[in-house]
């Protein structure tokens, strides 16, 4: 069964369905107590948590690498949070979404298929908590996720590879 609409049939029903939205009523209800905000947490976030100590940066970055082996592009969205819990401590962390659209090798499709779903993803590529002892010395924990390509070449040639030696 095929259904053929010409433009006026199809200009009724719009019309036929806005004057009947017209005449139909929405429910309100009332708020039993009146304002239902909690004053009693001083604009606190679960009431520990203030949100003017809490600030928030991002950035985004292109790359393009190109070299004998292949290429390969990534894109990459880092929203970096900063929470100042004292006048002595501030925990950190960076969140990276990171997503390559294209990436080639001499050595075979499959090999970058496997290149482009390794850079591919959500991680936490950074965690950081610093304590200030005093006024001269301070402690600083931190946690870093880097990148592969950073401790080995992935293209297997040990003669380009700093670390074989």
């Amino acid at each position: 069964m095929i259904f053929y609409f010409t433009m006026r049939k199809i200009t009724f029903l719009i019309i036929l369905m806005l004057f009947l939205s017209a005449f139909s009523n929405a429910q309100y209800k009332k708020p039993e107590n009146g304002n239902k905000i909690n004053r009693s947490t001083n604009n606190l976030i679960l009431g520990i948590f203030n949100p003017k100590n809490f600030t928030m940066t991002h950035s985004f970055q292109v790359s393009m690498l190109s070299s004998s082996f292949g290429s390969v592009s990534v894109t990459s969205y880092v929203n970096s949070m900063n929470y100042k819990v004292n006048d002595r401590l501030n925990v950190s962390a960076d969140v990276k979404l990171q997503y390559t659209p294209y990436a080639s090798s001499r050595f075979g499709d499959s090999y970058s298929q496997m290149m482009q779903n390794d850079l591919n993803g959500l991680s936490l590529s950074r965690l950081s908590v610093d304590y200030k002892i005093s006024d001269n010395s301070f402690i600083k924990l931190e946690y870093r996720k880097l990148d592969d390509l950073y401790y080995y070449n992935h293209t297997g040639d040990y003669y380009y590879d700093r670390f074989y030696r």
